[in-house]
């Protein structure tokens, strides 16, 4: 047993986890990162390449960019939240390039509107390329952690925080490449590991590690989650062949000025859509295969052929096929063809579960509420963005949210106390106990059981009927889960990894159920089809759900405070 102690535990080596632990440690604190891959892996690793700056006109400095994010969100959004971000969204550019990151900027190397590309959703260009992309991203956060005094602890899989009564005192894990269990004493504990896209494998396009633990974890030390039912999904992503769905290949601005979305008539399903937020996008597709208008692969067609005689049609088609957005197009010649690859022949594509909107309840410093010593930051908060979250934006707010959290953290660091060994070993016990086990289920088939009704009952197109069943397999899984087999090897046991996270990943996915059975209407990226309408009389409200204290769930509704900015009437 390896035993620690700190004064602030990151859990997530991202973005957000590695903008916390820099910016607590240059204020003197004695930080740790845990994480289950190696820093600067997980999502962050494989961002396009795209991040808000703000708004440009110092007049108005914040004011649009609140606006766009209210709207964008189908005014769900925590707006206290979503105006600090805008308020301080210029922050980002300074962390990120502290970082040793690269930002896209005019010819005299300036942030200027020659620099910015405006994305769907968003009133007026605000978003900067990334050069390097994600890969370079996470070596620039791997190089700002080696110039601080952080200690990391990667391929360290957290099982539990530890905590007494409503306060936590660091948590639990264990390490996958020395077999032992890991145990960190400290006086703050931040939560910063992502959301949860991998519950809907393989309709997804997020990194395999993003299984949902922060959000189990903080609920289990007894934390809100709120309106878990709204899974962002990226609109355009592959459909076939099987070993390729859900790799994405674009989102609305990538239509260009002259792309058309159709259905399997030639019909254009939503003109302008370029222009559109991901959610108005991929509900359009969502509900015209619903309709029975998709093609034989359950999919829409995007159309780009008229971009190439488009001037600016002509520009994006550069960046496409020689320029940021070469990838894109290289998995399009690998899945689709060469046709494809040049815009001679339409995309089939559907949507792709991408992030998560909802996510642990959090304050403007990230204090996670509920519960005392406890943090979070990044993709596993939720309020920020509603129900919809806009492009560009996510990556902007891991570095303004983690900087606040770290920041937070060290002012109000109090006593560490120290463990009590008893407490200890029940959590070690509950660890050892998991090897060896002798069950009837290999943990990785109830993984894909799950993700299988997660998809075919909780995923895009949602009905109460189809909402009662994934309830139903959810539980059915949970009980299964109670006899697993797995292999007594110590050392990187992937079985005991796909129990673990097996473990966190059944609460998410009620959760996300029982949000979706709750909200009778349509908002953002939740779609019911037995409820089509957006509902404001009855349903601007956000949904929060957290543990009774035994085995099941509390929900609540709480209408949402319209501090800045109010729906039209």
């Amino acid at each position: 047993m390896i035993l620690k102690t700190c004064d602030l535990l990151c859990i997530g080596g991202g973005g957000a986890g590695v903008a916390a632990a820099v910016t607590a440690s240059q204020k003197g604190a004695n930080v740790i990162i845990a994480s289950k891959e190696p820093i600067g892996y997980g999502n962050t690793r494989i961002v396009g390449g795209v991040m808000a700056y703000g708004d440009i006109d110092r007049e108005n400095e914040g004011e649009d960019f609140l606006r766009d994010m209210i709207v964008g969100g189908e005014f769900l959004n925590n707006q206290a939240l979503c105006k600090m971000l805008a308020q301080e969204s210029r922050q980002a550019t300074m962390i990120l390039e502290g970082f040793g990151g690269m930002l896209g900027r005019d010819d005299e190397g300036k942030v200027t509107s020659k620099a910015l590309m405006k994305m769907g959703g968003h009133t007026y260009p605000r978003t900067l390329l990334l050069p390097s992309t994600g890969p370079g991203l996470g070596q620039a956060l791997r190089y700002a952690i080696a110039g601080e005094n952080i200690e990391t602890l990667e391929m360290t899989i957290v099982t539990d925080l530890i905590q007494d009564g409503n306060k936590v005192f660091g948590a639990v894990g264990y390490d996958l490449t020395r077999g032992e269990i890991v145990v960190i004493n400290c006086r703050k504990t931040l939560l910063a590991t992502g959301g949860g896209g991998w519950i809907y494998f393989p309709h997804t396009d997020v990194s395999r590690s993003v299984t949902g633990d922060g959000f189990t974890l903080a609920l289990n030390a007894g934390a809100e989650l709120i309106d878990m039912e709204q899974i962002q999904y990226i609109p355009f992503s592959l459909t076939h062949p099987p070993g390729l769905v859900g790799i994405v290949v674009g989102e609305p601005f990538s239509a260009g000025p002259a792309g058309i979305l159709k259905n399997i008539k030639g019909e254009d399903i939503l003109p302008g859509v370029s222009l559109k937020t991901r959610a108005e996008v991929a509900n359009a597709i969502i509900l015209e295969t619903e309709k029975g208008n998709g093609t034989k692969h359950g999919g829409c067609l995007l159309d780009l052929r008229e971009n190439k005689n488009h001037p600016g049609g002509k520009i994006l088609y550069d960046q496409f096929t020689k320029g940021l957005f070469k990838n894109f197009t290289d998995i399009v010649r690998f899945a689709y063809g060469p046709k494809a690859a040049s815009w001679d022949e339409p995309w089939d594509v559907y949507p792709s579960a991408h992030y998560f909107m909802g996510g642990v309840v959090i304050d403007e410093w990230g204090r996670v509420k509920g519960v005392e010593n406890l943090f979070a930051c990044g993709e596993v908060c939720g309020g920020i963005h509603g129900g919809n979250r806009l492009g560009s934006v996510s990556l902007m707010e891991i570095f303004i949210f983690g900087k606040r959290a770290g920041e937070c953290a060290v002012f109000e660091m109090d006593n560490i106390r120290k463990l009590d060994q008893d407490l200890i070993n029940s959590y070690a016990d509950k660890i050892m106990g998991m090897f060896g086990r002798k069950g009837k289920h290999r943990p990785i088939e109830l993984k894909r059981k799950l993700q299988s009704a997660m998809w075919e009952f909780v995923g895009p197109a949602r009905t109460e009927e189809k909402l009662e069943k994934g309830l139903n397999a959810l539980f059915s899984i949970k009980d299964e889960a109670r006899e697993l087999n797995i292999s007594s090897d110590k050392i990187y046991n992937t079985e005991f990894i796909d129990a673990v996270e097996l473990e966190l990943m059944i609460p998410v996915s009620i959760c996300i159920a029982k949000s979706a059975y709750q909200r009778k209407e349509s908002r953002g990226s939740h779609v019911r089809l037995d409820y089509p309408q957006r509902d404001d009389k009855n349903w601007l409200k956000n949904i929060v759900i957290k543990k009774d204290g035994r085995d099941g769930f509390v929900v609540e509704f709480r209408p949402v405070k319209l501090t800045e900015l109010q729906p039209p009437s």
